[in-house]
């Protein structure tokens, strides 16, 4: 196909995207919200006070329309809401924007390792060994070789720092060239994705093969797995095996047995709350349905019997985090079975007739069963509306 050139004979002002926008953020993105972001942007210089009902009004949109964009580009670090002293919205800051690798999501494994006590230092030092030794090995003026991950037997259920990107030189390339499992990763990656790959992709690719040690039949399943899911990027290619690195997945037998539980779960979840079955799931709830799976040890059955108690408390508004908190406060009470949950609620309604007279006198003191906390986020985004709602409202009296 002939290469094109872009270019315009207007003399026309334009708006500055930053390129990870495009190459990140925007690929995951609903289209309408797209579209509120780039006006955001072209509204950035214009001086003028704007309202959400224009901006409503300029795309033929509802104002809850543009409260949900609002509310996705600020869950996504995107956008921040800025408020006077007295809470009310005074603008929204467009937030400087940032690659996968330099995620800000990766300071949480720098207080991990803050807080590695001293009874886990042989572990950490053994593994260190390990990830030495097998780079001091591919540092050779030789192919890099087929290898056998080799992690200490314990820390297979914990997650495990995660390694830094090298910079990768073109002779690193061209030695990893030579080698012929990685040759073959690069052939079905092309042929998958159906475009070849660049220089800059290669060292992600590069980076899971060599420095996240993923084999040859583990990386091969990783590709499949994210074209099975539509997701024909290396961005979401290196962001499934980052993952995978962090749970202690090595085997590709590891890796479809995670792969199982959490889409089981995931078709579970979905129907109860009435999500479309055929949407894909996010990175984001892979990992909020891996805690509840892997870390709160939580069963099917459980989870399915949190999504039936948030759909009761919120027939019309249960949410994925709102089913979070439910199970975090499970968690917390240490439930481990269906008959933990009706003890916990029997006891709650004890202690709710109990204190019955007091909670009419002192309202929020005491709650039905069925209410639980949303997460962080969740009750951030509901205040965020509350307050632009508040904010419109007062807009149209003025106008009046």
């Amino acid at each position: 196909m002939k290469t094109i050139t872009i270019s315009t004979e207007n003399c026309e002002t334009y708006s500055s995207i930053s390129n990870f926008f495009i190459d990140y953020y925007m690929t995951e993105a609903n289209g309408e919200f797209v579209k509120v972001y780039l006006y955001l942007v072209r509204l950035l210089n214009t001086n003028s006070n704007i309202t959400v009902a224009a901006i409503a009004d300029h795309f033929n949109l509802t104002e809850n329309d543009i409260c949900r964009a609002i509310k996705y580009w600020i869950s996504r670090d995107v956008l921040k809401l800025n408020y006077d002293g007295k809470g009310h919205l005074r603008g929204i800051v467009l937030l400087p924007l940032h690659a996968p690798s330099i995620d800000l999501k990766m300071e949480t494994d720098a207080v991990s390792i803050l807080r590695i006590d001293t009874a886990n230092h042989t572990e950490t030092d053994e593994y260190d060994r390990v990830i030495a030794a097998t780079k001091e090995a591919s540092s050779a003026d030789q192919p890099i070789a087929p290898r056998a991950t080799a992690v200490p037997a314990n820390m297979a259920s914990t997650e495990l720092t995660l390694p830094s990107k090298p910079n990768y030189s073109t002779k690193d390339m061209d030695k990893a060239m030579k080698d012929s499992d990685f040759e073959d990763i690069l052939y079905l990656i092309d042929t998958l994705f159906g475009k070849p790959v660049t220089q800059a992709q290669m060292s992600s690719i590069l980076y899971i093969y060599d420095t996240l040690e993923f084999t040859s039949e583990l990386f091969e399943y990783l590709v499949e797995y994210c074209v099975d899911r539509g997701k024909k990027n290396i961005r979401y290619l290196e962001s499934v095996a980052i993952a995978w690195y962090k749970d202690g997945i090595r085997t590709k037998q590891q890796a479809k047995e995670q792969v199982y539980q959490t889409s089981s779960v995931a078709r579970t979840v979905f129907k109860a709350l009435g999500i479309p079955g055929d949407r894909t799931i996010t990175q984001a709830e892979i990992e909020i349905i891996n805690t509840w799976t892997t870390d709160y040890g939580f069963s099917e059955d459980i989870i399915k019997k949190a999504c039936e108690t948030a759909t009761l408390s919120k027939p019309t508004g249960a949410t994925l985090h709102y089913v979070n908190g439910i199970l975090e406060d499970w968690n917390k009470n240490n439930v481990k079975s269906l008959a933990d949950i009706e003890a916990l609620k029997k006891a709650h309604a004890a202690k709710y007739a109990s204190n019955k007279s007091e909670s009419a006198k002192s309202t929020g003191n005491i709650s039905n069963f069925n209410d639980f906390k949303q997460s962080t986020s969740d009750k951030t985004f509901d205040d965020m509306e509350r307050k632009l709602n508040r904010e419109l409202n007062r807009n149209k009296k003025n106008a009046q």
